[in-house]
């Protein structure tokens, strides 16, 4: 895990220094927000995961911001609540530091790399909860998701991304992770196809 994280830093900060002593223009600072949903599998079963980032236009190129999001649709457990006779459903959230490099950003169709390093939880419950049902925990994870865009301008204070990214999961201190209901680390890895729309003047 460590090795593929190293590999994909190295890789955008080698894009990012090539592609700066290729060309030059006019740069500007600026600001967006940005509602983002997600495609995405966890444990062999569709999920979407919604939420928004911000970020700091620096140099034109440059970005530095956040980002939060969380799964909106049921994810099944292999477990059924021995209360409730309810099945057991996952949760999963995130959040953290988005850091992005726009190429050529005057162009109307261009390109951007970014990674998402965050915090991530796992919680466990069932639909109804006005019935009597087994109180669950949740479990804390480090995330990091490597992502390519295409981006389209489409006026100057709105822009849309499509992209794909692929989320990494790891457990804090450790690669141990307790395989609760059948979702392992390797369930809540993978890859997602996004898009973002972006609005602010940048």
């Amino acid at each position: 895990m460590k090795s593929i994280t190293k590999t994909f830093l190295l890789l955008f900060f080698g894009i990012v220094f090539i592609s700066k002593s290729f060309y030059a223009q006019e740069n500007s600072n600026g600001a967006f927000g940005a509602p983002v949903i997600k495609f995405s599998s966890i444990a062999g079963q569709n999920a979407t995961l919604v939420g928004g980032r911000f970020g700091w236009v620096i140099d034109s190129n440059f970005v530095l911001g956040g980002g939060i999001y969380s799964l909106v649709n049921d994810v099944k457990t292999n477990n059924v609540d021995p209360v409730s006779g309810q099945d057991v459903l996952l949760g999963f959230n995130c959040g953290g530091v988005e850091l992005e490099y726009i190429f050529f950003p005057g162009n109307y169709i261009h390109a951007s790399v970014d990674m998402f390093f965050a915090g991530a939880g796992t919680t466990y419950g069932v639909s109804n909860k006005n019935v009597p049902h087994t109180s669950y925990y949740s479990q804390n994870l480090l995330l990091w998701e490597p992502q390519v865009n295409i981006e389209f301008n489409i006026v100057d204070w709105f822009h849309i991304d499509t992209g794909v990214s692929y989320r990494i999961c790891a457990k804090p201190g450790t690669l141990e992770f307790s395989n609760d209901g059948g979702i392992s680390l390797q369930n809540l890895s993978g890859l997602s196809v996004l898009c973002t729309f972006k609005f602010g003047k940048f």
